[in-house]
């Protein structure tokens, strides 16, 4: 039987499993380092921004603009039909009950002369129906007729009665048609516009003539939709003709239109102007400046604005080391337009005018000012942009 000699171990074998116990707590030791410093290397959010740049009111510049009317209304015919006559054109000055226009009223006198043909024999009828109630009512008095006869003629005088009405209330109403086909002035005026030419066919309510309060004189000025909101409170407007400086008359704004034109983005002013000269008529192009400049103020998107324990903050952004900061801001309070409605913790669009808590040059997050914590990194991967355009 051979016997074979027991495995020889080389000397390095026993150096090499000598140091596996220890090699694998380094690896051990080595991978939870790594795993902690992978945990706690900050996150860096990628945030869009703009700069802060104060802007004036547009009007601190001359404008242009025309004098208009603050009242006029389009006058036009309650009923339809053939316009005849127009007494008046632009630039004629009108009294109330003045007569502008007329139409055709040969169907209208028909139908009121028909009225009156039919309210003639209801009352004969009614005179007729009234006598025979009255006989009637003597003869059941003396026991010559029975309850039945007199009750009969009681109805019919009843109904006679109620063909009266009827007959009286379509002859005022045909009398009142014959009425609508002339048109009449309902104010003292001026008229600034015509619509209707004799000869023309018109519908009812279609404007002849547009008459003016002359007396009552605006300055009206398309102004550009960017920096209109950082107008001062109560503006004083000096309004001058084109052509002649010397004819200037000073007023206050008295409406911004709520709503930009969507071609032009510009919205209208109206200035109601004070004791203004004869030489500044309607349809007068005048220019228009501030008399004091206004202090300059900061727009930001209402995204930038968020709310907390009721006061207004904003994000700024550390150019140097990259990282946000919270900072209260105060906001001037929003004028809602006469009439609308009131759509709280909506977004309209509109900038958010910033009074106090913000210096030109700083940078605002304007997106996802709910998804940051102070001290955070932040990545400007899209370009700033400016606050005001």
């Amino acid at each position: 039987m051979t016997i074979s000699s027991p495995p020889r171990f080389h000397p390095a074998a026993f150096v090499a499993l000598a140091m596996l116990p220890a090699m694998l707590a380094g690896c051990q030791q080595d991978s939870r380092t790594g795993s902690h410093e992978a945990g706690s290397a900050p996150m860096v959010r990628p945030v869009r921004t703009v700069r802060v740049e104060p802007v004036s009111f547009q009007l601190s510049r001359s404008v242009t603009g025309i004098i208009e009317a603050r009242a006029d209304a389009d006058l036009g015919f309650r009923i339809a039909g053939k316009l005849v006559e127009r007494t008046v054109d632009v630039g004629a000055r009108v009294k109330a009950g003045d007569i502008l226009a007329r139409l055709d009223g040969q169907d209208q006198r028909n139908a009121l002369q028909s009225a009156r043909a039919m309210l003639a024999s209801a009352k004969a009828e009614q005179l007729q129906a009234s006598n025979e109630e009255e006989r009637k009512r003597s003869l059941l008095a003396n026991g010559n007729t029975t309850r039945v006869e007199y009750d009969a003629a009681l109805l019919a005088k009843r109904t006679a009665d109620a063909r009266v009405v009827a007959a009286e209330a379509s002859r005022q109403a045909a009398s009142d048609q014959l009425g609508y086909t002339e048109l009449k002035a309902d104010r003292d005026g001026v008229v600034t516009e015509t619509g209707a030419e004799p000869g023309q066919v018109l519908e009812a309510g279609a404007m002849v003539v547009r008459v003016a309060r002359p007396e009552e004189r605006e300055a009206v000025f398309n102004i550009a939709e960017a920096g209109l909101q950082a107008a001062p409170r109560d503006p004083v407007v000096e309004v001058a003709l084109v052509g002649d400086d010397s004819v200037t008359a000073r007023g206050r704004v008295r409406e911004v239109s709520p709503q930009a034109d969507p071609v032009t983005r510009t919205h209208t002013v109206r200035i109601t102007l004070e004791n203004p000269p004869d030489a500044l008529r309607l349809g007068a192009t005048v220019t228009g400046r501030l008399v004091r400049q206004p202090e300059p103020v900061i727009e930001l998107p209402q995204s930038a604005i968020y709310e907390t324990s009721g006061q207004s903050v904003v994000w700024v952004v550390d150019p140097k080391e990259q990282i946000v900061r919270p900072r209260a801001v105060t906001v001037r309070p929003k004028e809602e337009p006469a009439g609308a409605g009131k759509n709280d913790g909506e977004d309209d669009g509109s900038p958010v005018i910033v009074s106090s808590g913000l210096s030109p040059g700083d940078i605002v997050l304007t997106a996802g000012v709910r998804s940051v914590s102070e001290g955070q990194r932040v990545r400007l991967d899209q370009p700033t942009e400016t606050a005001a355009p």
